[in-house]
């Protein structure tokens, strides 16, 4: 059982968090540490909560789980204790379930300065590919437009 995240750590993701709902066309919810069904096995169901989910408005937000196909963009917010899911284990569950966005947050517990690594789902690897590494603002299109001052995420 790990503990229970930083206050920090919440506070990234639930203002990052805001700032895409802020941008997201009505095709998109957003929601954070909701489970996200990677796998329906019938004997082994693989379901993970990610700090932050990007999913189809198509999805009941009163029904658990969301269904990984529903899914365009899963962000981690990078702990001490959860470096090496979040840079390795999980990216590697995502792709595997086809979601097509993966943002790496890095804050300064964990890397020598705030950044956010986006990746996106290469359809010839089945792997994620880096599209870009943002310190002071994130300016993508995909999966919808963003222009995000990450001066108000991680500022205490």
């Amino acid at each position: 059982m790990s503990p229970r995240p930083r206050p920090i750590h919440q506070r990234i993701a639930r203002r990052l968090a805001t700032r895409i709902e802020d941008a997201a066309p009505d095709a998109w919810q957003v929601d954070t540490d909701v489970d996200v069904l990677l796998d329906d096995d019938e004997t082994e169901p693989v379901e993970i909560a990610p700090d932050i989910v990007v999913y189809s408005a198509e999805h009941d937000p009163y029904e658990r789980p969301i269904h990984a196909e529903l899914v365009t963009l899963v962000a981690e917010v990078v702990s001490p204790s959860t470096k090496r899911k979040d840079r390795r284990m999980q990216p590697t569950l995502y792709a595997g379930a086809g979601i097509r966005h993966y943002w790496r947050v890095e804050t300064d517990q964990t890397a020598p300065a705030f950044a956010i690594y986006t990746y996106e789902l290469d359809d010839a690897t089945g792997g994620y590919v880096a599209t870009g590494v943002y310190h002071d603002r994130v300016t993508a299109t995909l999966p919808f437009d963003l222009d995000i001052d990450l001066k108000t995420v991680h500022k205490r």
